[in-house]
């Protein structure tokens, strides 16, 4: 009886042009236990599109995120930042969409657009009014399968991001600093490099090495696509199915991303000290140890280590060496980086120019060791969760927003819905599992230390 009913099913759709695909994964909203659910439903087209919807009929507008799971990790040598090269391209023509009508079309629609590329995806977003939905599909679906890569617009395209490189990292000692951090703690692995690439590999890529990489990247099945607002599921559904299920699929993608996706394993085995010549009048400093990857419980409880130690001008760290009577540096913050596949947890600080580089190393270490044993408590962990469900809540309070959320809970972790466990993970963590992950992180760990002052001598190779 089930075959029967499935083989009548698909009779129905054959006959009828918009018989309706059910969504494989859905949330309504309304409160379990304890939680918000987002009214969102999920649906796969027939070349491997991922698409959420979620409606929201306050205002008579969307925001379209397309998340493209390609990022960083996925370049070879001598080519890269071509992931953060093509975000720049997407925005300067395509076959039916030509050179400036990307811009043109957002503005007379009164939109506005932009993009991010990470070491792990590479995501556009638009937030317009719903009156501009059909044409904004089009443009995606356009530039999705049909970029030009004009080769004037190209060679162009490599000055402005090298002008971006120098203007963020190379002439910004805390462009410096992260960089450096990033590349001792991932030597040897697909993280070492920052996602806008090297000079030399910016200046020698060529044009079909990037429109190869659009190809085998830019495709439906390696792409989620969120659509937020003022929508109709089943219209809104149609309307993409429309666009993009004549695109075929990349058949490539899968297995190179098998390939490059691995050899994750951070590269600290000893402590290490490096100090770098830089533009800052004052020392900046940065004590990276091992991190977690994003998803897992762990993960969790290092952004709550993170914040209690560092995270706000009442955390620990800031009320001893920043908002006391004799302040010794004049910023500082924790962050656990926790990235799609490990992680990276450090403390960032600027030191004010008469205290010495040479002690802060081991003023740190010494205060964590009384940092984890004794400031870790009840009040201040149920502090920082509340801020946690607090900035939740907040998150939901735009379209964008919302998308946001849900496409890198789908991006990282495969199913949208998984916002939930990760809530209730948060809501769940106990006093003696920070305390323990403040051992694990800060006390058993190798780290690396490294410092950017102008009158450090050692230059720092980008």
């Amino acid at each position: 009886m089930v075959i029967l009913r499935h083989l009548l099913l698909l009779l129905l759709c054959l006959n009828f042009v918009h018989c309706s695909t059910a969504p494989v994964a859905e949330t309504q909203e309304g409160l379990h236990q304890g939680i918000y659910q987002i009214d969102a439903r999920k649906y796969v087209l027939k070349n491997g599109m991922t698409l959420i919807l979620s409606k929201n009929e306050k205002l008579p507008v969307f925001s379209i995120y397309t998340y493209y799971k390609v990022g960083s990790v996925h370049e070879t040598p001598g080519m890269t930042g071509s992931s953060h090269f093509l975000e720049h391209m997407m925005f300067k023509g395509a076959k039916k969409y030509g050179k400036g009508q990307f811009d043109k079309v957002i503005e007379a629609n009164g939109g506005s657009s932009n993009a991010y590329t990470s070491y792990d995806e590479t995501a556009y977003y638009e937030n317009m009014p719903i009156s501009a939905l059909d044409n904004i599909l089009d443009l995606e679906s356009d530039r999705m399968q049909n970029l030009l890569l004009d080769p004037n617009d190209f060679n162009k395209e490599k000055q402005v991001v090298l002008e971006e490189r120098k203007m963020r990292y190379e002439n910004s000692p805390r462009g410096q600093l992260y960089i450096g951090v990033m590349n001792k703690v991932f030597k040897g692995t697909p993280y070492e490099v920052p996602v806008i690439g090297t000079v030399n590999d910016i200046k020698g890529v060529s044009r079909d090495q990037v429109y190869e990489y659009f190809k085998d990247f830019y495709a439906p099945n390696n792409a989620i696509m969120l659509i937020v607002g003022d929508i109709d599921y089943e219209d809104t559904l149609q309307k993409v199915k429309a666009s993009f299920e004549p695109i075929p699929a990349s058949k490539n993608v899968a297995a190179i991303q098998k390939v490059r996706e691995k050899g994750f394993e951070n590269n600290l085995k000893k402590n290490v000290t490096a100090n770098y010549h830089g533009k800052s009048e004052n020392p900046l400093f940065a004590l990276a140890f091992p991190g977690i990857k994003y998803g897992t419980r762990e993960g969790y409880v290092g952004d709550l280590l993170a914040t209690i130690l560092a995270g706000s001008n009442s955390s620990y760290l800031n009320q001893k060496y920043v908002a006391s009577a004799k302040p010794s540096l004049s910023s500082i913050d924790a962050s656990n980086y926790t990235l799609k596949h490990t992680g990276v947890f450090f403390v960032m600080g600027e030191l004010i120019n008469h205290n010495k580089v040479s002690s802060m190393k081991s003023a740190l270490l010494k205060d964590f060791k009384k940092f984890c044993s004794t400031e870790i408590t009840d009040r201040s962990v149920e502090k920082v969760k509340n801020q946690y469900l607090l900035r939740f809540y907040k998150e939901l309070e735009t379209n964008a927003g919302v998308a946001r959320y849900l496409g890198t809970i789908e991006s990282y972790l495969g199913d949208f819905r998984k916002y939930v466990d990760e809530i209730k993970i948060y809501q769940s963590i106990k006093t003696e599992e920070v305390k323990k992950a403040c051992d694990d992180f800060l006390l058993s760990k190798n780290h690396y230390f490294m410092t950017v002052w102008k009158k450090n001598k050692r230059k720092l190779n980008l």
